[in-house]
């Protein structure tokens, strides 16, 4: 077997969670791992409204979002990696982070407590189009992960399991400005440490006092990282990222839910068949119609796939290519899971940003998060689509 080239692993490292990489190089024909920790769930609201403003100053415009994105997400994420954080999922203008190891409660927290400290004193950002206020909320739960490294064009990373359920619910309750942990987190802290109740959580009153530490994954010589991402994100991303721009494009966001009951009914063996056939046949249906499985994202009791149609290469036909593989996803599916999608279409900024150890390359705007809001509205086994992509088809 030829082995990867080590200047294009060189490239995708900072593209590709280390648990998914030390994952190949450790146990690469296991589909499950049961990770103990704790997962902080930050999300950052105040981009999307930039990305529409920004927007109307075309290339100009997209460079500056570029700049500011790179500048609060190194400033943030060199942070919490100084607490021994693990960036395992992007999703949009959230990152989902993982700590592990003695003290993995106090470490999540105090790194949350510190980023939350660091928003306010960063969050203010002055731009072309005006001042921008950032705001940043946090859901912090502790407990056993299971993941899942499924797929057939390439391997995906999902987090999943009642622990990873409730850390997506907890970020939904926690206002901007607050961190809130669940009970699991707030047992392993000290009592000045845990606040008021918030929903299902209880609201963090203050930081931890424990030591920051760094996290190194080790290297991974020989392994070929691009069965971790989209071949045609792999080869876009291999390639050149390319600047920055904001084009026009077709989103859907998958939806999977019913995880968490059929992790407690069958366990994590019967999951990973299921989870396997099904994002084989999202990949085929991507493959078949020339649409980008863009990224994977926690959600409660399943997780979320955002697909993307017109990047990072156009077909022509974008609205039509994602209907048909949307569709073809539900046609396939036949399972014990629900799944259900959402389908708009505008024009986003794409483009990749984050610390050189660890990026994404993106894509955000307002017709993302209402592709998102369609999906929402749709039943078991729906696919709903605006009128939008409708009147494009």
């Amino acid at each position: 077997m030829t082995q990867p080239n080590a200047h294009v692993s060189a490239r995708l490292r900072p593209y590709v969670a280390g648990l998914a990489v030390d994952w190949l190089r450790s146990t690469p024909q296991a589909r499950h791992r049961r990770v103990e920790g704790s997962l902080a769930f930050v999300d950052i609201s105040g981009f999307t409204a930039l990305t529409e403003r920004l927007a109307a100053r075309g290339k100009v415009g997209a460079e500056e979002l570029s700049d500011l994105l790179d500048a609060t997400f190194v400033t943030l994420l060199e942070q919490a990696y100084g607490y021994g954080a693990s960036l395992v999922k992007w999703g949009g203008d959230a990152v989902l982070l993982l700590f592990e190891g003695p003290e993995h409660a106090p470490l999540a927290c105090r790194a949350a407590f510190e980023l939350r400290r660091t928003m306010r004193r960063v969050g203010r950002l002055r731009t072309s189009v005006g001042v921008v206020q950032l705001r940043m909320s946090v859901g912090i739960s502790s407990g056993v992960f299971d993941f899942f490294l499924v797929g057939q064009r390439h391997r995906e990373l999902l987090v999943t399991g009642p622990a990873a359920s409730t850390a997506a619910e907890l970020e939904q309750t926690a206002d901007a400005g607050q961190v809130v942990i669940s009970g699991a987190t707030a047992s392993l802290l000290p009592p000045r440490c845990v606040g008021a109740p918030a929903g299902n959580g209880l609201l963090l009153r203050a930081a931890p006092d424990v030591d920051p530490r760094s996290r190194c994954w080790p290297r991974a010589p020989g392994i070929d990282l691009s069965t971790l991402l989209d071949p045609s994100l792999a080869e876009h991303l291999r390639l050149d990222v390319g600047d920055s721009e904001h084009r026009q494009v077709a989103i859907g966001f998958v939806e999977v839910s019913g995880v968490d009951a059929l992790i407690a009914r069958q366990g994590p063996a019967a999951v990973s068949i299921a989870l396997q056939e099904l994002l084989s046949s999202v990949q085929d249906a991507c493959e078949r119609h020339r649409v980008t499985f863009w990224e994977s994202d926690i959600s409660r009791d399943g997780f979320k796939v955002m697909l993307v149609g017109g990047a990072p290469r156009s077909s022509g036909h974008d609205e039509e290519a994602l209907l048909r593989a949307a569709r073809a996803i539900l046609d396939a599916h036949s399972g014990s899971l629900h799944v259900r999608i959402g389908v708009n279409c505008g024009r986003v900024f794409t483009g990749a940003f984050g610390p050189a150890f660890r990026r994404t390359w993106s894509a955000k705007g307002d017709a993302v998060n209402l592709a998102a809001r369609v999906m929402g509205k749709a039943g078991d086994g729906e696919l709903l689509a605006t009128s939008a992509v409708l009147d494009r088809v």
